[in-house]
């Protein structure tokens, strides 16, 4: 397994691991453990694929293709986060634990300042060759 996937999975271990040991913690302020596990997988696996898309664009000698992973990847997050939030509030009956939806939109962006910090040290390499 490449270097650059290591920090993704690290923040996924990370995140379910506090979630399992704090759980009787989050239950009792209101947290939905199982929104967040789910959550966690939703967010790795559709970071995960994007920094897949984007990194492919940034192997390749025209710049467009970096361009265009950046945008694919936008795009399938959003429209995956969109139909994942649609499905819960389906399940749920309107009764979303917003708590829990924060949280996770949190995790979001902790899991893209972690992508880019990836991508800037491979572009950075990129440009030292």
């Amino acid at each position: 397994m490449p270097k650059k996937f290591v920090p993704l999975i690290l923040l996924f271990v990370l995140i379910m691991a506090i979630v399992f040991i704090l759980k009787s913690f989050l239950e009792s302020n209101g947290f939905s453990i199982n929104f967040l596990l789910i959550g966690n997988l939703i967010l790795f696996t559709i970071s995960f694929s994007g920094f897949l898309f984007q990194v492919r664009g940034l192997r390749s000698a025209n710049t467009n293709a970096f361009i265009r992973g950046i945008y694919s990847s936008l795009l399938i997050k959003m429209f995956v986060i969109i139909i994942a939030v649609f499905i819960y509030a389906f399940l749920t009956g309107g009764n979303v634990n917003k708590l829990s939806l924060f949280t996770c939109m949190g995790l979001y962006f902790l899991y893209t300042a972690v992508e880019v910090k990836q991508l800037m040290k491979i572009a950075r390499k990129k440009s030292d060759a």
